[in-house]
Formats: structure tokens, sequence, C-alpha cells
């Protein structure tokens, strides 16, 4: 009768650690599966806020009417290019999950809504701007500069699905600010208002110092 208690007592432990571990293991794999979720939730979130944010440049840029003032075109075409950097890089803080790339995503968010600011400030009070161009020679002069940014920018990689959110934002950045320098290099040879010049300058050099350190 002892033997046989002892017998019973030893397999309902045997299947008791069994369980135990069983459950231990699907507590495991659930946690991976759900960490594997999350990552995928948020590269699609950041996706989708990349993607909106470029989607909706490239549809303000081709809608623009141009003035035929080359300070005024400028100041729009920047200012819809600013804001899709802005809407870039606030995605990389909702979803981000690299601290330096998050700082420098705050970084840029700062500069470039107040350079918005300022670019907003010079359109409201050039309503109505004195040609000195011809935007539809995109052969020379600023026409070909903003020709050639628009083609580079319909060159953009496009963004794999299966990257990480501070992947997707280093891939989208190097270019965008490539195609912000461009534009304005080209600004500062042919444009006139003193204030704007400044400022493009202050871009190229900006934008070309966070190019080298998203590319580290």
């Amino acid at each position: 009768m002892k033997t046989t208690t002892l017998i019973i007592g030893v397999l309902t432990l045997t299947l008791s650690l069994s369980a135990c571990q069983n459950n231990a293991s699907k507590t495991e794999t659930d946690h991976a599966s759900t960490d594997s979720i999350d990552m995928h939730m948020d590269s699609m979130s950041m996706s989708g806020g990349m993607k909106s944010g470029m989607d909706k440049m490239m549809n303000d840029m081709h809608q623009m009417e141009m003035t035929g003032n080359i300070d005024h075109d400028y100041a729009m075409m920047m200012k819809s290019h600013h804001q899709a950097a802005v809407d870039m890089a606030q995605a990389e803080l909702e979803s981000g999950r690299e601290e330096n790339l998050k700082q420098m995503a705050q970084k840029i968010i700062e500069a470039q809504k107040s350079q918005i600011i300022e670019l907003q400030s010079f359109l409201d009070n050039h309503k109505n701007p004195v040609k000195n161009y011809d935007p539809a020679m995109k052969e020379k002069g600023f026409s070909k500069v903003m020709d050639q940014n628009m083609n580079m920018m319909m060159d953009m990689p496009k963004m794999d699905q299966s990257s990480s959110t501070d992947k997707h934002f280093v891939q989208m950045m190097i270019p965008h600010h490539q195609s912000a320098i461009m534009m304005a290099e080209g600004f500062v040879q042919f444009g006139k208002d003193p204030g704007l010049i400044a400022m493009a300058k202050k871009i190229i050099t900006g934008q070309k110092m966070e190019i080298e350190q998203f590319k580290k």
C-alpha cells in the first residue's frame, strides 16, 4: 500500500513539473511572438506616417502654381519640403527605438518648424511677386534647379517594409536632406532676397552635417 502511494506521488510530481515546463515554454513563445508583432506594428506605423508625409509633399509640389518669382517659388517649395521632414521626424519620435536618432528627430522638428514660420511670413508679405524667371524654361537657371530637384525626389528609394522604424527614418532622411541642399544651393546662386539666401546657406550647412550623422 505504501509502495503504491509512493508511486502515485512520484507520477503526480512528474506530471506537474512537465506541465510547468510546457507552460513556461508557451509563455516564452508568446512573449517572443508579442515582441515580433510589436516591432511589426511599429514598422507599419512608421511606414504609414513617413509615406503619408512624403506623398503629401510630392502632391503639394506637383500642384503648386509657380509664380515666376525665384524667391517666392523657393519659399513655397522649401516650406512643403520642410513639412515632410517634420512629419517623418515625428513618426520617428512616436515609433523609433534608437535614442540618438530620436534626439536628431527632435532637433529636426524644432529647426524646420522655425524655418517654416519664417518661410510663411515671407510668403504672407509677398502676395504679388514680380516675375524674374520662366518656370517653363527647364533647361537653364532656377527652373533647371527646380526640375532637377523634383526628379531627384521622384527617384527617392522606396521603403523596405521589413525594416525597422529607425532604418526607415535614416533611409528616407538622407536623400530628403540631399534634395533640400540641392534646392538651397541653386537658390543661393539665383535668389534675390538676403534673408532667404541666409536661410538657404544655413540649410546647406546644417543638413550636410546631419547627413554625416545619419551615415554614421
